[in-house]
């Protein structure tokens, strides 16, 4: 079963319904069924808020002194902590079905989103000290981002439905993205060994709020990675710069694959000089989809990303995807096709000063099928999209980051033979969107 996407409002406005989607339809659309999106069209709450909450900050902020927030550690290495994410995004567009777009995780518009109210318990693997040793990771999270983490198999049914949280309340709800056991082997430079349900190593940005520089993400990370995996993934340190990752997966995205057919992971992160670093993940498996459409869509992504310290103080991050996915693209009534999907994402990264640090973002993605965002091939023209976003991060202390940013994104995908259909923004009227939006991470 496919999380629910932007494509459902694509979908509704082919079927000419005029009710609005829930907070859980904002997901990504890996490949989406007009009956799929008819069944899953539902009204939305409507919100008062119009105005922007977007507000520059001084750069002379290194006199600022804040009690640290103490950790927790229990008896045995056992830690406990977590992370408190608070956002909102304001588009002067006021797209009537309260939607950015396609843009993901800070969704809604011109609303306050409690995106993640995390709190994991762990105790990490010691990999110092030459012998055996086991841990793990439990992580629990709550909030509006639930819906894109909540998977087949463990928050929801097959069939998609709720096993934990209420279907007629979809706004916020609770995720297990993080439920694993940990092994260190002391074989040469170390061998650690996850099993269980764990975030993806594909790509840059992650899931986690406090990993990302920027509020917003790129479509790459949105539509064209997984976010999750369940199966297990060695990790070896071949060298002091060189790990290699291997493991197998159920797919991506779920937690109990109907199919029984095993996906592979795996990849090498090498330091090649004190300055820069690349990384190079595959993934292939045969995805279920919930076992109602495409049970055995052979799925490949490959991302790669170099890290470059160009001077003190200035950074530079490429990252690049490659995806193919069999009958994932609906090229025509009932005809299901082949998918592909590429881009390149460029991040430069500035200090300021200790605590303040400037930031920005070009991305191009091309969805060539248009079955990873739009999911109706047959219906639109165009496939390519961008964004160009700057933006601070403003750490106070070493556990609270503000991040304010402003956001341009435009795309070439329209449709001749949608009545009223003229864009991927602003209720489908548009073909760019301006948003600006600021968030507050807090770490504990």
């Amino acid at each position: 079963m496919t999380r629910p996407t932007f494509a459902f409002v694509l979908c509704a406005a082919t079927l000419a319904v005029g009710s609005r989607l829930p907070a859980q339809e904002a997901g990504r659309a890996k490949a989406v069924s007009l009956y799929e999106a008819s069944e899953a069209v539902a009204s939305a709450e409507h919100g008062s808020i119009r105005q922007a909450v977007l507000s520059w900050l001084p750069t002379d902020l290194t006199d600022v002194a804040l009690p640290s927030m103490p950790s927790l550690t229990a008896p045995g290495g056992v830690r406990i902590g977590g992370w408190l994410q608070q956002g909102f995004t304001w588009n002067p567009d006021s797209p009537d079905n309260r939607l950015n777009g396609p843009n993901l995780l800070n969704y809604r518009s011109n609303e306050y989103l409690l995106n993640q109210l995390y709190l994991y318990i762990e105790r990490p693997v010691n990999k110092e000290g030459g012998i055996w040793d086991i841990g793990g990771r439990v992580g629990l999270l709550y909030g509006t981002d639930y819906a894109f983490v909540a998977v087949p198999g463990l928050e929801l049914e097959q069939d998609g439905t709720h096993r934990w949280n209420s279907d007629s309340h979809t706004t916020y709800g609770l995720a297990m993205p993080e439920l694993y056991v940990e092994t260190f082997v002391p074989i040469g430079g170390g061998l650690t060994v996850k099993a269980g349900h764990f975030f993806t190593i594909t790509g840059y940005e992650v899931i986690a709020a406090p990993g990302n520089f920027f509020y917003s993400h790129t479509y790459t990370f949105s539509y064209g990675e997984p976010f999750t995996h369940t199966g297990a993934l060695a990790s070896y340190q071949l060298t002091p710069d060189i790990v290699i990752h291997s493991g197998l997966t159920l797919g991506a995205d779920n937690f109990d694959n109907p199919n029984d057919n095993l996906g592979y992971l795996g990849g090498i992160e090498w330091n090649l000089s004190p300055s820069t670093s690349v990384a190079f993940v595959v993934h292939w498996a045969e995805q279920s989809f919930g076992g109602r459409r495409f049970e055995n869509s052979a799925e490949y992504i490959q991302t790669f990303v170099l890290k470059h310290e160009i001077a003190p103080g200035l950074r530079y991050v490429f990252q690049s995807d490659f995806g193919y996915g069999e009958d994932q693209a609906m090229v025509s009534w009932g005809q299901l096709g082949h998918a592909e999907w590429y881009g390149m994402v460029h991040y430069l990264f500035y200090d300021i000063s200790p605590c303040v640090t400037l930031g920005a973002r070009f991305e191009w993605f091309r969805d060539e099928d248009n079955a990873r965002i739009a999911g109706l091939d047959f219906l639109l023209d165009g496939d390519e999209y961008f964004n160009f976003t700057v933006g601070l991060n403003w750490k106070p202390v070493d556990w609270i980051i503000v991040r304010p940013e402003l956001r341009w994104d435009w795309s070439d995908v329209d449709s001749p033979y949608i009545s009223g259909f003229r864009g991927m923004y602003d209720d489908l009227s548009d073909k760019n969107q301006f948003t600006g939006a600021v968030d507050v991470v807090i770490t504990y």
